[in-house]
């Protein structure tokens, strides 16, 4: 799943995420994303989310991600310059499984993934 209120950066997120040959659920708002998994969409297993968006911020919409499937694997991004364990502070409850500073390439995204799904890459 990839929610990010930028349209553009979510199509190119799932561009990627599909020619690596991942099945991918896109959405720009973070409700209509718990709604999917409030719809039991057992697919989704990995999060990869913006922290910054208009409606509700990335650590709220993992905060209620978390609550309804508790061992989803998070992968956060953000275009502020910032540290995983920066996020971490903010999230204390919540374990990240990766962060990526945005502009990120293909390759970084992959490697998150990598990391979330004890893939090799």
């Amino acid at each position: 799943m990839v929610v990010d209120d930028e349209t553009d950066l979510l199509e190119i997120t799932g561009k990627i995420l599909k020619a690596n040959g991942y099945n991918v659920h896109p959405f720009n708002k973070p409700e209509l994303a718990i709604d999917h998994i409030k719809n039991d969409c057992m697919e989704c297993s990995v999060v990869i989310s913006d922290v910054r968006m208009p409606s509700m911020s990335g650590f709220e919409l993992v905060m209620n991600l978390k609550h309804l499937r508790p061992f989803m694997k998070i992968i956060l991004m953000t275009a502020f310059k910032t540290t995983r364990e920066e996020v971490q502070l903010v999230l204390p409850s919540v374990r990240l499984d990766a962060f990526l500073n945005k502009p990120f390439r293909s390759k970084d995204l992959m490697r998150a993934i990598a990391v979330c799904t004890a893939k090799r890459l």
